[in-house]
């Protein structure tokens, strides 16, 4: 997939681009075939839920999940990423959100690029955060929200750290800053159906709230940094935050997650 300079301009302006049906329902299939061994999994990378047992998320998963590798490399993501940041890409960040039924918690409006500033030493917002809904979006699941235009702002200075969270940072950013911004781009929610794919500025303030309805809004996001604005710090940061393999990706074949259906198609027949 080739952006146009219009969808280019787009994205420049009001800091996001969406793309339903990016990921056709067999692709989706294998993806969400791989949701059970990312919640089996006991390592530091898994994040619970506030008060439950529920996992609220699971980083890098494109580092040791074949399925989740590929999507991080097929040409229809990593293509509108270098030209979106003008150039060659890694994933600083992967992580996971199944935002489950009933138990899927409240994310704070913050910028992810305000966390990677701090917390790695990233020295510019040249990042695209890809969200990548594994999970039909609506208005009921608590999609994700987004302020369009808040990131020509640049970094918001009103922040703080998330009080009492563990295993990740959040730079939540003050009522008052986000009641500026809100009467500036208004908000909106990013909704559609499964394989729909969200390109998002890293400074784009976003947050969603608690998951009060039985239906899960799981967003894998892969986050890609441009080659030339490597961190400079993080050094206390685990490699699912800040990754320290930083070459330049490589695209995949547009095929790469069907040749896995294939393959776990033939392997039932025998």
């Amino acid at each position: 997939m080739h952006l146009t300079s219009q969808q280019i301009e787009e994205f420049d302006e009001r800091g996001y681009l969406s793309f339903p049906g990016l990921l056709d329902a067999e692709e989706v299939s294998v993806l969400n075939a791989e949701r059970r061994h990312l919640y089996a999994r006991d390592g530091a990378e898994v994040v619970r839920e506030k008060g439950s047992d529920a996992v609220r998320l699971v980083y890098g998963a494109h580092a040791y999940s074949d399925p989740f590798n590929r999507l991080s490399r097929l040409p229809r993501l990593l293509g509108p990423v270098e030209q979106l940041l003008r150039g060659p890409a890694y994933i600083h960040q992967s992580r996971f959100n199944p935002k489950t039924g009933f138990t899927g918690g409240v994310w704070n409006w913050h910028q992810d690029f305000g966390t990677w500033h701090r917390e790695d030493g990233m020295p510019k917002p040249i990042c695209v955060m890809t969200a990548i809904l594994l999970d039909d979006a609506t208005a009921v699941n608590a999609p994700l929200l987004v302020v369009p235009g808040s990131h020509r702002h640049g970094e918001v200075q009103e922040t703080s750290p998330e009080p009492d969270a563990k295993g990740y940072t959040v730079m939540q950013i003050s009522q008052h800053m986000l009641e500026a911004l809100a009467r500036d781009g208004g908000i909106e929610a990013l909704t559609g159906p499964a394989g729909t794919v969200v390109f998002i500025h890293c400074n784009l303030v976003h947050g969603s709230s608690n998951n009060v309805s039985p239906w899960p809004r799981a967003i894998m996001y892969m986050n890609y940094n441009h080659v030339d604005n490597q961190p400079t710090g993080g050094n206390n940061r685990a490699w699912f935050h800040n990754n320290p393999e930083r070459d330049a990706l490589q695209a995949l074949d547009e095929d790469a997650l069907h040749a896995l259906a294939r393959k776990a198609a033939a392997a039932r027949a025998g």
